[in-house]
Order: C-alpha cells, then sequence, then structure tokens
C-alpha cells in the first residue's frame, strides 16, 4: 500500500473512530469538555495522542494569568495523562499503518509528509466540529476539535484551520482564542 493510500485510510479510520476513542476517557461526574486535542508529533505524524481538555483545569489556568495565555491555555499537554487515549485503543491497526506510512517517507519526504499529515489532521478536526457532540460528551458551549502540534502558535492562527469561523468567533468572544 502507498504512501497517499495509507493517508487516506488513517484519514478515514481517524472520522470514523475518533469518537469511539474519546468514550475510553474516563471522566468524573462534573468534568466538562470544552476542547479534543488531535497531536501529530514527529514520531507520530498523522495522529499521537487525543486529548481532552477540560473546562476546570482551563478555568484554573485562566486564573493564573501566565505571561503566553493562549499557548499556555490550548496547550493540551498541560492536561493531566488520565484525559489522554490514543487511537490505537479502538483500533489496534491504525498504529501498525502509521509505522508503515513512517517507514515509507523516510527522511527524503519528511518536511514534505508533515504537511500532508498536518494537513488530514485540519481536515479530520474542521470536519469532527460538525458534528453534535453533546450525545458523545459532556461539553462546553465553546467546545471545539482542533490540530496540534509541538510548535502551533495560537495567537497567530494555527486554530484557524481546524476550527469554522462561527466556533471562532464564539472562542474570541471569550477571548480563547
Amino acid at each position: 500500500m502507498g504512501k497517499n493510500q495509507l493517508l487516506e485510510e488513517m484519514k478515514k479510520d481517524m472520522l470514523r473512530e475518533i469518537q469511539v476513542a474519546v468514550k475510553e476517557i474516563k471522566l468524573d461526574e462534573s468534568d466538562e469538555v470544552c476542547y479534543i486535542s488531535l497531536l501529530g508529533t514527529d514520531y507520530e505524524p498523522v495522529l499521537g495522542l487525543i486529548t481532552l481538555g477540560i473546562k476546570s483545569y482551563r478555568d484554573k489556568m485562566i486564573k493564573e494569568e501566565h505571561p503566553q495565555e493562549l499557548w499556555y491555555l490550548w496547550n493540551s499537554g498541560e492536561m493531566p495523562v488520565e484525559y489522554q487515549v490514543g487511537l490505537e485503543k479502538v483500533l489496534s491497526s491504525f498504529q501498525e499503518k502509521q509505522e508503515k506510512f513512517v517507514e515509507q517517507i523516510g527522511d527524503n519526504e519528511w518536511e514534505e509528509y508533515w504537511e500532508a499529515c498536518q494537513d488530514v489532521r485540519f481536515e479530520v478536526a474542521y470536519q469532527l466540529n460538525s458534528l453534535d457532540w453533546s450525545g458523545i460528551l459532556p461539553v462546553t458551549s465553546d467546545f471545539v476539535l482542533f490540530s496540534d502540534w509541538e510548535a502551533i502558535d495560537v495567537e497567530n492562527g494555527d486554530l484557524e484551520r481546524s476550527i469554522p469561523k462561527e466556533k471562532l468567533l464564539i472562542l474570541k468572544e471569550s477571548s480563547l482564542a
């Protein structure tokens, strides 16, 4: 199976299985989810971790008045690990496909395919943002999904390719974007 075909298959897997995977995360009764982060890394460029952003943690972070507030609020690594899951938890073949994909692209095509992997995460997040998640998770009124990576720059618009304009407007009105 070729690189592009593998990437397309993983995209379909993500669109179908992310909704299932997030249910594997145990929430407290009072938890409300404000975001789902789809993290790509050097080793897992298509999708590494799925992280739920929990409103009570975000509220505490806002009160801390961090000097880089937007970066801090959207840094999925600031959420406790118990709110993370990998897609392989519900679809074991995903990890195998991703490893095969990374092996096929090698070092020569890394930058080109990193962009392609980001594009997939942007597309998946954008499409999944159109779903009503309230039947899947307890979500806030400003809930969104977004593509995440180590160098994400929220202050300079990196959320815009993941999140529809109407949802971005809600975040901006609340000074969250």
